[in-house]
């Protein structure tokens, strides 16, 4: 059985092949597509739903059949291959020390290519240095344990390479409360570590924070921890998370990722601009 990535990969190929099918004029059904692979109509249904990838001799026939050009042709292959590779995942060797509903999380992370995150009082774990995530940690830890608190930490900073990959680096726009930057989790020395890392990361084209601040109101106090995910498929509606304190709850819905994502806009309005939040995290960084 795929892992959820994987299938995530397979659906938006099963999405591209059906665009395909459908587009020809006169139409090509199923059937006819079936036939033509010498296989059955069921078979070319699950691959159009995600179920299952073609091989390479399936998709050239089917190429030839629509009619298909060059660019899209090498397009479709290259996504095809990246959704074989994302069966092999990074984190499998973490998956004794993670809840399944943060796995599930990275798995939809991995292919997204813009991120929207809101963390509340908290430094968003976008980007978060270590010693920041252990003094947060540092209850949990009493009942979790050392070792897999520790390794959540290591698949927290991998989590973070999907914004710092050198071949399209997903786009990060977080949000976060001034709380977050005026705690001193961990003491000033870590808090001044951790926000000088701020400074130097939204240097980065791909990357913005915004400061909600305490001048806000009731927007500032708020304690929302969500996620918005969006890929590069047309009409994939994407995906949203939440923390509800004990796991991760993941919104598939298109009407719930949409909830979320008024929500992530209504907290935007009230922050700063990123170059105002760039000069509040500077001057509280020099108080430390």
């Amino acid at each position: 059985m795929a892992k959820p990535q994987a299938s995530r990969a397979m659906v938006s190929v099963g999405r591209r092949l059906k665009a395909l099918r459908t587009e020809v004029r006169p139409r090509v059904t199923q059937a006819t597509v079936g036939l033509a692979l010498g296989k059955s109509q069921d078979l070319v249904s699950l691959m159009e739903n995600g179920g299952q990838l073609p091989t390479d001799h399936q998709l050239m026939v089917m190429f030839d059949l629509y009619g298909v050009d060059e660019a899209i042709r090498l397009d479709v292959l290259a996504e095809i291959r990246a959704a074989r590779a994302s069966q092999a995942a990074w984190w499998d060797e973490y998956l004794a020390h993670l809840p399944r509903s943060l796995v599930r999380l990275i798995e939809l992370e991995d292919p997204a290519n813009n991120v929207r995150i809101s963390t509340g009082a908290l430094i968003p774990w976008p980007g978060q240095v270590r010693p920041y995530m252990e003094a947060v940690d540092e209850f949990h830890q009493l009942e979790n344990g050392v070792e897999k608190t520790a390794t959540q930490h290591t698949v927290r900073l991998r989590r973070q390479d999907i914004f710092f990959r050198p071949d399209n680096p997903a786009v990060l726009d977080a949000l976060c409360s001034e709380a977050a930057i005026r705690a001193q989790v961990g003491g000033p020395v870590v808090m001044k570590a951790q926000l000088d890392h701020l400074v130097e990361i939204m240097q980065r084209p791909n990357i913005t924070l915004r400061i909600v601040p305490f001048s806000a109101g009731a927007a500032a106090a708020t304690q929302v921890n969500l996620n918005v995910l969006d890929y590069p498929t047309p009409g994939d509606p994407g995906v949203a998370s939440m923390d509800t304190g004990t796991s991760v709850a993941i919104l598939e819905d298109p009407k719930e990722v949409r909830a979320r994502r008024r929500r992530f806009d209504y907290l935007a309005a009230k922050a700063l601009t990123p170059e105002e939040s760039l000069e509040l995290l500077e001057t509280v960084s020099k108080e430390l």
